[in-house]
């Protein structure tokens, strides 16, 4: 019989954390889902434990590939699903037991094409954590999209329970590695109907470690990455009939990601930034003063007048912590 649910799960060395993921998704107390297990070219000792659980539930099923980054590790999952929605688990995180089934629930009763819920982000190296936030209400595809341009929601598309036809015309970005849950849910959103909040505990643990993709040590390939996916998120739009409705929110994204570059200390392209930053003002002049660009407006406007006073002013916000 054809599962309700596909849990797409991609790994990729992460033994450490892998048990208490799988354990999570058998543990669930609705149980007419598959588990697709992407076991994208590991190299410790994930295969092994991997196969002890499909050894354990006829459910698992298990998807071995040479690595090509968690993009296609979860295309090939989410290719793989019979279900009609589909829920991504990245394989160091877990979710509540009653998870799936409050999830399905609400999609059905609402007859939603997507399902947004609440999650922890476990900050394990802290042995801290804290509760996302997403703004109740019924959205459609452009105001959904708004919602996660201006912070109002989240990006990340293991906290939405999501129909699998939604794919069908989904690109995916070989070799993007941050921003990748961004541009795929401005696609999955855009060819969404109807998209529910469901209000409810936090249903998903994601957890942040310091070595993470989006939380380890800073690079020039992840620089790229953050310039890249704004742009194919315009690319995705650019042709689309919404495209007008979504063109300030498109420049807020862009706007974050230029923000996000500074905070992460990449200064060497700060005037370039800058002057970009500058281009969408003029076509949008409120967007310096929202979030997220708003605290980082003096310092843009700084590095567009001359490299002189953009350095003088990235002094003063690391000396009062503004960046840290």
């Amino acid at each position: 019989m054809t599962p309700k649910v596909s849990i797409v799960i991609p790994v990729y060395n992460v033994g450490k954390q892998l048990e208490a993921c799988l354990q999570s998704a058998i543990g669930q107390t609705f149980s007419d889902i598959e588990i697709i297990v992407v076991n994208d070219g590991s190299t410790d000792n994930s295969p092994g434990i991997i196969a002890r659980f499909a050894g354990q539930d006829s459910r698992i099923v298990v998807i071995d590939k040479e690595n090509e980054g968690l993009a296609y590790a979860r295309k090939s999952g989410v290719e793989a699903a019979q279900g009609e929605y589909i829920q991504h688990l990245d394989g160091d995180d877990y979710l509540e037991p009653d998870a799936i089934e409050l999830l399905y629930r609400k999609a059905k009763e609402e007859d939603a094409d997507m399902v947004v819920f609440p999650f922890w982000f476990d900050y394990v190296d802290r042995g801290k954590k804290k509760s996302s936030n997403p703004t109740p209400g019924i959205y459609d595809s452009v105001s959904f999209f708004h919602s996660m341009a201006f912070c109002q929601n989240y990006w990340s598309v293991c906290s939405y329970l999501h129909k699998r036809s939604l794919y069908a015309e989904v690109h995916i970005e070989k070799g993007l590695n941050y921003g990748e849950d961004a541009y795929l849910a401005s696609q999955l959103t855009y060819f969404a109907n109807k998209i529910v909040v469901l209000e409810s505990h936090p249903l998903l643990h994601y957890v942040i470690r310091n070595d993470s993709i989006s939380f380890g040590s800073f690079s020039e390939k992840k620089a790229r990455d953050i310039e890249l996916y704004p742009q194919l998120q315009r690319r995705f739009y650019q042709d689309k009939p919404t495209y007008p409705q979504v063109e300030k929110a498109l420049a807020n994204v862009e706007l974050g990601a230029i923000v996000l570059l500074l905070s992460k200390r990449w200064f060497h392209e700060a005037p370039r930034l800058a002057r970009r930053a500058m281009e969408i003002e003029k076509q949008f002049p409120d967007l310096l003063h929202q979030r997220p660009a708003r605290r980082y407006r003096k310092l843009l406007k700084a590095y567009a007048r001359g490299e002189f006073w953009g350095k003088l002013m990235t002094r003063y916000y690391l000396v009062t912590r503004k960046i840290k």
